[in-house]
């Protein structure tokens, strides 16, 4: 039987909200148990504060981000413009998903308009393909699970990819009747 459990992993603090969140809120509504991933620790979000306040501020509001969402909160694993597609940040990301053992991955679109959204979507992808891997080693050591998992892509901001071209959406989740909450 396949799990009712879904992960949104995104780059940075209030990406989930802007991007996925209403899905997640859907998926809840239905008896989903939903997780919460942001790559980064969202120490670049700020022209106010300097790194440490920011990153601090950040990490408050993504758990009390989760919470509202009533998802599991999960630790960034690195700090902003650090999301590069290298096997270390691989190995950890594929730890996660091998410990929430999800059926759904959301995450970025393939190509936005920034590099820490596009690696972190390569990262998404490929630590959902190597979950399955028994010869694939994450960090910490975490067992390869079976089962399948679907991974869906938020549209970009703008609904424009990295040069700007126009996205045009094939299908989508319609989030209206949670945007409140979301």
């Amino acid at each position: 039987m396949k799990s009712a459990i879904a992960i949104a992993i995104a780059a940075h603090p209030d990406d989930i909200e802007f991007y996925m969140a209403g899905t997640l809120v859907l998926l809840r509504q239905v008896g989903w148990e939903i997780h919460y991933l942001n790559l980064a620790r969202g120490n670049c979000g700020s022209v106010k504060w300097n790194a440490a306040r920011t990153r601090a501020v950040r990490h408050r509001e993504a758990q009390q981000a989760a919470r509202a969402l009533g998802a599991h909160w999960h630790a960034p694993l690195c700090d902003d413009l650090e999301i590069f597609y290298e096997i270390g940040l691989l190995r950890r990301l594929a730890a996660v998903i091998r410990e929430v053992k999800p059926a759904v991955v959301l995450t970025h679109f393939p190509q936005d308009y920034m590099e820490d959204h596009m690696n972190t979507c390569r990262l998404a992808v490929t630590a959902a393909f190597v979950r399955g891997m028994p010869n694939f080693r994450t960090a910490p050591a975490r067992r390869w699970i079976e089962g399948d998992v679907t991974v869906y892509h938020a549209m970009p901001h703008g609904l424009r990819d990295g040069l700007r071209r126009r996205i045009i959406p094939e299908i989508y989740v319609n989030t209206t009747a949670v945007h409140e909450t979301k």
